[in-house]
């Protein structure tokens, strides 16, 4: 005699169903018993105890001095070394960046997480393989997530402080994500440049909006409470979703990846992603980096610099048709403001992209948008040739 379809059904859902049934007891059990239960927690980097970065309380960061450990990005550990300066340098050699005299033949660059070389040692970044590879002096003056409003201060405090001199060589690297931090971070306050938000906090112009922010926290943490199937009762099958979730991801991350927010803005039409530009949006944030390397150009000038303009290109600006074409408008810029040249290695990652099907998983940090160390080598290459000519 057959057995019924229906109870056929009924036994499979019975047997998966009692199974999970006990695990989620003994999780639960187990859970109320195990309060420090952390089995993913990424240990803290090791350090010599300074600080790498350093801030103020509207928000201004810069590198500190005379740091010597890791720093983490994501759940890679790096080597970072700052020289008394604040400027990275190479980890693997016991030097102090030569004091003033000695950064009068080097070529700065300064830039945002690119330059800084993030996830990486110094020689997988480019400044690094600048000096190890092409006999470049080079000093990295980057830091995560600068742009334009504070390279500009940036540059004036080295002219000030006489780390720059004349006819030294500057080159700016003009990050696509330059235009989503101008728009959405960095303002001016006070003579120095300034988080917008904690600007906001701090003169009392966003008392309501924050308290609107505060009040949603605390209705999600209530809420959180309430539900019973939380991560606190639950570890062990929230520990579970966690690595499946992050097992997916890494098949979806390079897509990911290209449709990162800050990159939008050269494939996307501007009012479907104003919100995520906000406050200023994506024209005004564009106006405000075409005052900001008129100004820097003028320092530039008046201390006999050289000033280059350095672009390259995220995984969006490779994968996508491009609207805004951002290689012509930092063209643009350079003739109005009379840079030395722009280092264009746009060319390059395209030509790389056409003869490689699997170019983004070659050229960047997997999940990510920076340069791997091939990606960096291939960018030192094109800067080491404008340079050798």
């Amino acid at each position: 005699m057959k057995t019924p379809l229906l109870i056929k059904f009924a036994l499979v859902f019975l047997s998966v169903l009692i199974p999970i049934s006990f695990f989620q007891a003994f999780d639960f059990f187990f859970s109320k018993n195990t309060t420090s239960f952390t089995p993913f927690i990424l240990r803290e980097p090791k350090t010599n105890g300074k600080p790498l970065i350093i801030s103020d309380e509207f928000g201004w960061y810069d590198l500190g001095p005379d740091f010597y450990g890791e720093s983490r990005y994501g759940d890679n550990y790096f080597f970072v070394k700052t020289d008394k300066n604040g400027f990275r340098i190479n980890h693997l050699l016991d030097e102090d960046n030569f004091g003033n005299e000695g950064l009068k033949n080097e070529i700065i660059f300064i830039g945002d997480s690119f330059t800084f070389g993030v996830g990486l040692d110094w020689e997988e970044g480019f400044v690094g393989i600048l000096k190890k590879d092409f006999n470049i002096n080079a000093i990295n003056a980057g830091v995560n997530s600068h742009s334009p409003t504070a390279y500009k201060f940036k540059l004036k405090r080295l002219i000030n402080e006489g780390l720059i001199s004349n006819n030294q060589k500057i080159v700016i690297g003009l990050d696509i994500s330059d235009v989503f931090d101008e728009a959405t971070r960095w303002t001016e306050f006070q003579g120095k440049p300034a988080d917008i938000r904690k600007v906001n906090e701090l003169t009392n112009k966003a008392s309501s909006s924050i308290k609107i922010t505060q009040n949603l926290v605390s209705n999600n943490e209530k809420k959180k409470r309430k539900n019973f199937y939380n991560e606190n009762n639950f570890k062990l099958t929230h520990q579970i979703y966690y690595g499946i979730e992050n097992f997916i991801k890494k098949f979806i991350d390079d897509i990911q990846v290209r449709n990162n927010d800050r990159s939008k803005f050269t494939h996307q039409d501007w009012e479907v992603i104003h919100n995520k530009f906000s406050p200023l949006g994506v024209e005004k944030a564009l106006e405000k980096i075409t005052n900001n390397l008129s100004e820097i150009s003028q320092l530039t000038s008046e201390n006999n610099n050289e000033l280059y303009l350095l672009i390259y290109p995220w995984p969006a600006q490779l994968a996508y048709k491009n609207s805004f074409d951002w290689p012509k408008y930092i063209q643009e810029k350079c003739i109005e403001i009379n840079c030395a040249g722009v280092i264009n290695t746009f060319p390059s990652f395209f030509s790389y992209k056409e003869n490689s099907r699997s170019w983004q998983k070659e050229l960047y940090i997997r999940g990510d948008m920076h340069f791997n160390k091939k990606g960096n080598y291939i960018l030192a290459e094109i800067i080491a040739s404008e340079f050798n000519k």
